[in-house]
């Protein structure tokens, strides 16, 4: 593939990632969801065109939904939890082929970790709660749900991959020459 043809691709992705997390602005319970379809064109990406399109989408589509969106939500749960996570899935799998799990753990907690702590500062979330839960129940909760989730998008990228290279990667070839 040319590199126009990568550039107008990589910039078409991040525009329909910018889209998919404004679909997580306009049904306000779709945050999580429309920032993980938003990955999977950073999937996309690093599938097709390698390391250094990926992440030019991951940045474009981080940018322009600070920018763009009136609701910074889907935004920073993109940024922080699972815009870099395809990037540094294979990454990390290339590099540390036995032991990668252990790096793609630290630095999605320590993400993980930067997102409760701007939400708690900057944004004003509290663990304040009426069933009388002390706050390190709470944090402690979202990080073993937090991890859990980073396990199964994990599990469901490597799915992906393996499910694009077998039934679709062939069908599309063709039209990305």
């Amino acid at each position: 593939m040319k590199n126009t043809k990568k550039a107008v691709l990589s910039s078409l992705c991040a525009s329909l990632g910018v889209v998919c997390l404004y679909l997580g602005v306009l049904i306000n319970v779709m945050d999580m969801t429309a920032a993980l379809l938003a990955s999977f064109l950073v999937l996309f990406c690093l599938m097709e065109m390698g390391y250094g399109y990926a992440f030019a989408v991951y940045a474009m589509i981080s940018v322009l939904s600070l920018i763009l969106l009136p609701n910074a939500s889907p935004a920073w749960m993109f940024i922080l939890l699972f815009g870099y996570i395809p990037i540094s899935k294979f990454g990390f799998e290339r590099i540390f082929k036995t032991f990668a799990w252990l790096p793609k753990l630290f630095l999605f907690n320590a993400f993980y970790a930067a997102m409760i702590f701007l939400g708690g500062s900057l944004l004003g979330f509290t663990t304040e709660n009426q069933f009388g839960i002390p706050p390190y129940a709470v944090y402690t909760a979202f990080f073993v749900f937090g991890n859990l989730l980073y396990l199964l998008c994990d599990i469901l990228y490597a799915r992906l991959v393996r499910f694009y290279i077998v039934k679709i990667r062939d069908k599309i070839r063709k039209y990305l020459k």
